[in-house]
């Protein structure tokens, strides 16, 4: 059967039979004058290459052929769909919840609770109800998501981590998305078409069987202006870890809960869509500090610069102590307000520019009318500048 099929295959795309009757007429009229023994070994040689061809080709054609069926299981997958609309304001008045009912599968019920987005972050709250006797280990849970717009544009995509990529039926789920959704994508690097930089997910709180489980994404370029967005769970388990102390050795085993997975639809508000970032610039330039970027939205402030001293500190913080670490860190950067208020960086790292650097801080846009400074350490000297619009 497999035969059969990769002859068909090879006939309808490669036609071996042809290519090969080509390559004997091609050489009887170069070397129509020559000696029978001659012809003999071209004819010789133009098979070889024949049967080389088929070799190179036969991978990639299995490899095409488990494709599609892999593809066409996925296809043919279950997964239950809910959509929602924004209630109303709560907290800092940018934080949206989602007014969705809970959609049941597999006997766990999940509806998305909230939702922010900004250029540089978005962030979606998940809950979750499982029924008696699924079994559940809340310290550890995870699922796997996916976010995009209705023009297909891919915020990011992030999978659980398996120890056993043979035993994972998400193993493709990326690549399965970008097929689905007829997205072209470099497949030397799938991720470069996602908007995303980083991923996290972790729990916010979990009551019984009840978990509300929290995933944020941030992006450097920016996310799009969605009016539509869509949210995809799956992937749901969690591990056991364990330390022997005879052996020293630590053990983890993944555990999966459900192979079910949600869609979810989501108007997202005009304000989200109609977001406006604040460029904001340092009033007295920092010497030994090149600004590149800074950046405040209704959620953070993303400051991107280039310091060698500021870099050489961080990358020589590895062979620091705990205490002596901490304390390098709180005096290389951060921001302090009029109001003798000091923020710590929530991300601090290394970019691929010469020197370069990205570090976040907890700031939104209504934090400005406070004044906010920039403290930074370098070459040993304090220095301070306030932060200004553009």
């Amino acid at each position: 059967m497999i035969n059969k099929t990769f002859k068909e295959y090879t006939e309808e795309i490669y036609n071996i039979d042809s290519n090969y009757e080509a390559i004997l007429s091609k050489t009887k009229k170069e070397v129509g004058k020559m000696k029978s023994k001659k012809k003999k070994v071209l004819n010789i040689a133009a098979m070889f290459i024949a049967v080389i061809l088929v070799g190179v080709l036969s991978t990639q054609i299995y490899a095409k052929i488990q494709w599609d069926i892999e593809f066409k299981e996925y296809q043919n997958r279950e997964y239950a769909t809910g959509s929602g609309i924004i209630q109303q304001a709560i907290e800092s008045g940018y934080n949206e919840v989602i007014d969705m009912g809970y959609v049941k599968q597999d006997g766990i019920s999940a509806k998305v609770d909230s939702l922010i987005l900004s250029d540089d972050h978005f962030e979606a709250n998940i809950h979750f109800i499982f029924d008696e006797g699924i079994q559940l280990n809340s310290e550890t849970f995870e699922f796997g998501f996916a976010v995009y717009d209705d023009e297909n544009n891919i915020y990011g995509i992030s999978e659980r981590t398996y120890q056993d990529d043979k035993k994972n039926p998400y193993g493709n789920y990326r690549k399965y998305i970008y097929e689905d959704l007829g997205v072209k994508y470099n497949k030397k690097d799938i991720f470069s078409i996602q908007y995303s930089d980083s991923a996290s997910c972790g729990n916010i709180r979990a009551e019984d069987r009840e978990i509300v489980s929290g995933f944020t994404m941030n992006s450097t370029k920016g996310f799009p202006r969605s009016k539509k967005i869509y949210i995809r769970i799956f992937e749901l388990g969690y591990t056991m870890r364990d330390i022997d102390p005879s052996e020293g050795k630590y053990y983890e085993e993944n555990f999966d809960i459900s192979d079910a997975e949600w869609i979810f639809e989501i108007e997202v508000p005009e304000k989200f869509y109609e977001r406006q970032t604040t460029q904001l610039q340092l009033k007295e330039g920092i010497p030994e500090v090149k600004m590149n970027k800074m950046s405040l939205t209704e959620t953070g402030l993303v400051i991107q610069f280039q310091s060698e001293d500021i870099r050489n500190t961080i990358m020589t913080g590895m062979n620091m102590e705990t205490e002596e670490w901490e304390k390098v860190q709180k005096e290389m950067i951060y921001i302090t307000d009029g109001e003798g208020n000091t923020y710590y960086p929530t991300s601090l790292g290394t970019t691929s520019e010469e020197n370069g650097l990205k570090a976040t801080f907890a700031i939104n846009k209504a934090m400005l009318e406070k004044k906010l400074f920039l403290n930074v350490k370098v070459d040993g000297k304090q220095r301070v500048s306030e932060l200004v619009e553009k």
